[in-house]
């Protein structure tokens, strides 16, 4: 009786301790991040994985891979993210425009011109990404706020209309930009950002669509010495945080906790976009003074107006293609933006 008293006290401690083990292990997710770690949304993120870790007492560690070390590409980010593999990850919407144009198209480059406009969609922009992704069996527990970023064409070659891009060669950031300059008589692509500059150093484009405040961050002026603003800020859709549906149903109460956590702390730095405009003011000056960057005049308002009038049109086809409900989504969009209740 004395061994087998000991064997039974033994099993129980052995489970005890077992059950006790299990519920403090470290849970460790990786963070898939295709931008270099130069971008302030790359600081974002790092901040949101120390943030994690503090929140969780150190339970819940996210590994962030940065510059794409993981070889996935964003076009394909509805179908990686449901392996698991990454289990969270951050995705500009524009570039899933294949798998999903409902979600991909909710605003394009030309649709909103200020911040009181920005403000009036943004409740229903976030309404229809989380809709969106739970299409996909992925979970989106969070946004980083895109603020208002001025677009402009940075090129080889002096480019100062938008009648000499005609003949060019242009990357630009998405399918809709695509169509808007093809319509525009403007031969436009993409490429991904980390092939951009190498792109530009081989002649592949002629010219690249990208804000002048993140040239740096892919040394864009080390390949592209004229610069042009086109009047137009980047599509300000804020990119989605999502997560890997089952990884995130399988996390502990206190783990999802400190992720909410983290996630709301992210959202409040990254949503603050005073300073926009002197921003922009200096990152053009200092372009010129110190990389040699030769800065136009803006583009006209004539050409201000011809791409805004080809970019309303794309974006109602657009929505129409993708079916009724995206169609739908566009005309309340629409109506928010022009004022309608």
């Amino acid at each position: 009786m004395f061994g087998v008293k000991h064997v039974i006290c033994a099993a129980v401690l052995t489970i005890v301790f077992g059950v006790g083990t299990a519920f403090s292990e470290t849970v460790n997710w990786r963070f898939n991040n295709n931008f270099p770690p130069t971008r302030p949304e790359s600081a974002y993120i790092r901040d949101l994985a120390k943030n994690v870790a503090k929140f969780s007492n150190g339970d819940f560690k996210i590994d962030v891979i940065e510059g794409g070390g993981m070889n996935l590409k964003d076009a394909d980010a509805l179908r990686w993210m449901q392996t698991g593999t990454p289990e969270i990850a951050f995705v500009n919407v524009a570039f899933v425009a294949r798998d999903a144009p409902a979600i991909a198209q909710l605003l394009i480059f030309g649709s909103v011109s200020n911040l009181d406009e920005y403000w009036r969609v943004i409740p229903e922009i976030k309404s229809a990404l989380i809709d969106g992704f739970d299409k996909f069996n992925i979970s989106v527990v969070g946004f980083i706020g895109l603020p208002f970023v001025e677009q402009s064409f940075f090129c080889r070659q002096p480019v100062k209309t938008l009648a000499d891009l005609k003949g060019k060669k242009v990357r630009v950031g998405n399918l809709a930009q695509i169509k808007v300059f093809e319509a525009l008589g403007v031969s436009a692509q993409t490429i991904p950002q980390e092939e951009l500059y190498t792109a530009l150093q081989t002649g592949v484009v002629d010219c690249a669509l990208y804000p002048a405040k993140y040239a740096k961050f892919i040394s864009l002026q080390e390949v592209t010495k004229y610069a042009v603003y086109t009047g137009f800020p980047y599509n300000p859709v804020p990119y989605v945080v999502m997560a890997n549906k089952a990884k995130l149903a399988r996390l502990s109460p206190e783990n999802r906790a400190a992720l909410d956590k983290a996630i709301a702390v992210l959202q409040e730095d990254s949503f603050k976009f005073e300073g926009g405009a002197e921003a922009e003011v200096a990152a053009r000056k200092d372009l010129t003074e110190t990389a040699g960057v030769t800065w136009f005049d803006d583009f006209s308002q004539e050409d201000v107006e011809a791409i805004r009038e080809a970019s309303n049109q794309v974006w109602g086809q657009l929505a129409e293609a993708a079916g009724p409900d995206a169609l739908a989504t566009h005309k309340m969009i629409l109506g928010l933006l022009k004022g309608n209740e």
